[in-house]
């Protein structure tokens, strides 16, 4: 194992080290970053249609919203801990990060099939319903910071549940989309149909 995931796995262990010794009263619901990235690696390969979609190299766009700073800061976060991923599904992972404009506009570019994975930042509640809906028929995998927008559309996210991360996949929306998850995925996450 390569130093720079042990210093990984070892920054992910003393987060969730430090949520435990936060307490009930403070313990944050959401799964640390890093965390997700490495959920996601893991994740990514369940979804048997990608390597054959992307073609040379996967591309996965953090999408932020324009004039949220919550949302603009998770998702240079998240673009800063997905730097160190140098493939995913196998294949070469170019990460780009994109502002929301409009749910057609995003429905555009993955249309173009440039994009394969779309990570939206926090604050997307209010749209999530019409960026979903203009996301069917697309085999795009979206992905949450938060399990919670998993039950409003996204396909896959992660969640705390007992300080321990937990997969959430949403398989009624990743079939409206036209993913192809492996059924051993079921075991491992909590499913929203």
């Amino acid at each position: 194992m390569s130093a720079r995931k042990v210093a990984r796995r070892a920054g992910a262990a003393l987060a969730l080290a430090t949520l435990l010794a936060l307490g009930p009263a403070r313990a944050e619901t959401t799964v640390p970053l890093d965390l997700q990235v490495d959920l996601l690696q893991r994740v990514i390969r369940f979804e048997r249609g990608l390597p054959g979609r992307a073609g040379a190299q996967v591309h996965l766009a953090v999408v932020a919203r324009s004039g949220n700073s919550a949302s603009q800061k998770t998702g240079a976060q998240l673009a800063a801990a997905l730097e160190n991923v140098t493939e995913l599904a196998g294949k070469p992972l170019k990460v780009t990060v994109v502002t929301f404009t409009t749910p057609a506009a995003l429905s555009q570019a993955v249309t173009s099939g440039s994009l394969h994975l779309l990570w939206l930042a926090p604050g997307f509640e209010k749209d999530l319903a019409a960026i979903t809906a203009a996301l069917e028929g697309q085999p795009v995998i979206t992905l949450s910071t938060d399990g919670d927008q998993v039950d409003a559309g996204a396909v896959v996210g992660f969640e705390l549940v007992s300080a321990k991360p937990r997969i959430v996949l949403n398989l009624g929306q990743a079939k409206k989309q036209g993913l192809d998850f492996n059924p051993d995925l079921l075991r491992l996450a909590r499913v929203v149909k």
